[in-house]
């Protein structure tokens, strides 16, 4: 194995055997050319150092300019290539410092004077200020990244305190929450790594109130959850702003992004707890996951949370590369839990708290009725309360039943084209 010094290199430098990371991850294959923007971000990252097979250097001719992957000449790179997308890095200016400040007492004012609102209102003004209130932890979230990308700055105190104010959140409108999907347009947006955080942060507190987790430890979860993607702004935005294949090697990259989030909070000081499940929000029960291989009981609790809530929340969001799946069809994946890829505890929790049919479904009942998924039974969660639509109880509200196994019963969920029909009908 050979080392190449990082400041050393030269522009348009290629080598006789990939470009290898920490001697693990491939950063540069050897059909592609270096570039002094790949030397910057290394240096940046604090790498000093890459390896590679072979000795064997080819320097640049003069004529030659820094060939990028999408450029090169090689069938083989042209297989691999994927678009670059570009994030407007511009944008992020010290109105965000300003902002960081006066975020929380923002947040917790917001919350206070919906929190009182929302005991009144109808269910349909409900979900609308629940929504309205996502959208503030969404903010936040993006908040908390772009002052990082800007600063090198994350305060655990801070993201603490917000995250306590979650917690409260989900406790009094879990199955609000839980009805909030992101759009088609949602995979175009630029800042989806910061839904997924916020979404898979939501799910993996509802997990941990379902178990009975002390609640210091759920704030610790959630702040986890809140930053557990922050590696990945470290990383060409192209590994995961993509509707193109990765290749072999662009793939062992993005995957470096769980070693980097744990990089960046133990440098912050934050605890090993949340070190340890930004690390390990990847493993698998079986061993196959990343970055470690580990198994079943050496896998950390919060890495056995994030993990479960982190992939239901990648099936049911739409992506560059792929539609988004229904609540229903994750539930039974999870529920299948094909390769024991998930710890079992975890998943009944999640069952129990969103039920067989997750909150927000449409079902199609045995008494030819349409419902929607309002809430979880407790007592079973194959048969749980429902809101008939178009029906109203003496209040005003939608009429809701708890579901059976006879005239109640529910026998299906609804396709997308009934399910466009029916958002058609309500609105």
């Amino acid at each position: 194995m050979t080392s190449f010094n990082v400041a050393e290199l030269k522009d348009g430098q290629r080598f006789g055997a990939p470009l290898i990371l920490d001697k693990h991850f491939i950063v540069l294959d050897n059909n592609i050319g270096f570039s002094k923007a790949l030397q910057s971000r290394l240096v940046e990252w604090g790498f000093k150092a890459l390896y590679s097979e072979s000795e064997s250097v080819q320097e640049p001719q003069k004529t030659i300019v820094s060939p990028q992957p999408e450029q090169s000449a090689s069938p083989a790179a042209a297989t691999q290539k994927f678009e670059t997308v570009d994030i407007d890095i511009e944008t992020l200016n010290e109105e965000y410092k300003d902002k960081s400040a006066t975020l929380n007492a923002h947040l917790k004012e917001v919350l206070d004077d919906i929190n009182r609102k929302i005991r009144n209102f109808p269910n349909k003004d409900r979900m609308e200020n629940v929504t309205t209130v996502y959208n503030e932890f969404l903010n936040y979230t993006q908040l908390v990244f772009t002052r990082y990308v800007t600063h090198q700055e994350m305060k655990f105190e801070e993201l603490s305190e917000t995250i306590t104010l979650l917690i409260e959140f989900i406790k009094n409108n879990k199955n609000y929450l839980l009805r909030i999907q992101p759009t088609a347009e949602h995979k175009l947006d630029k800042n989806f790594l910061t839904s997924h955080c916020l979404r898979s942060t939501i799910i993996a507190i509802v997990i941990a109130l379902q178990i009975n987790m002390p609640p210091k430890k759920i704030v610790e979860l959630g702040v986890a959850g809140l930053i557990h993607e922050i590696g990945q702004i470290k990383l060409p935005p192209q590994l995961y702003l993509t509707d193109k294949p990765l290749s072999p090697q662009a793939r062992n990259l993005l995957a470096t992004h769980t070693v980097l989030g744990f990089n960046i909070v133990k440098e912050l000081g934050f605890s090993l707890a949340i070190q340890v499940g930004l690390l390990e929000h990847h493993e698998r029960e079986n061993g196959q996951g990343y970055p470690r291989h580990l198994e079943g009981t050496k896998i950390s609790a919060f890495g056995k949370i994030l993990s479960v809530a982190c992939s239901y929340e990648a099936i049911t969001s739409p992506r560059l590369y792929k539609e988004a799946r229904s609540l229903y069809e994750a539930t039974i994946e999870m529920l299948l839990n094909r390769n024991k890829l998930y710890d079992e505890v975890v998943i009944k929790a999640l069952i129990s708290a969103v039920s067989l049919f997750p909150i927000g479904t449409y079902v199609y009942l045995a008494n030819g009725k349409i419902g929607q998924v309002a809430e979880s039974n407790p007592n079973d969660p194959r048969l749980p309360i429902v809101e008939l639509v178009g029906e109203k109880n003496e209040l005003g509200n939608p009429k809701t039943i708890i579901t059976d196994n006879e005239k109640s019963k529910i026998v299906r969920v609804l396709n997308k084209e009934e399910l466009k029909g029916v958002q058609a009908y309500i609105k």
